[in-house]
């Protein structure tokens, strides 16, 4: 039992840092993309695609119980780390 816990709880950091990560990189890509021309939608599904490929990498090897069991956590931990960078950003003047 502890040792199904402490899998679990490995699991969940790993899936945690995985999606901070996911965020991060998106939301720091979205500027850059920006910088150069309008971000179009094309431009905007290849970021999120990008963004979403390590998620889903970790998800593949799970049974079907598992992923359903870590996507709640998931989109929590996603809209966290959004607004984390939100909150990091310079604040216009």
């Amino acid at each position: 039992m502890i040792r199904s816990w402490r899998c679990r709880r490995t699991r969940l950091a790993k899936c945690h840092r995985v999606v901070r990560a996911s965020v991060r990189e998106a939301c720091a890509t979205w500027p850059i993309q920006a910088q150069a021309r309008p971000v179009t939608s094309e431009a905007l599904e290849a970021i999120v695609y990008g963004a979403a490929v390590p998620i889903l990498t970790l998800l593949e090897d799970q049974p079907p119980e598992g992923v359903a069991e870590l996507v709640p956590n998931i989109v929590r931990v996603m809209l966290a780390a959004t607004v984390e960078v939100l909150a990091e950003e310079p604040k216009p003047r």
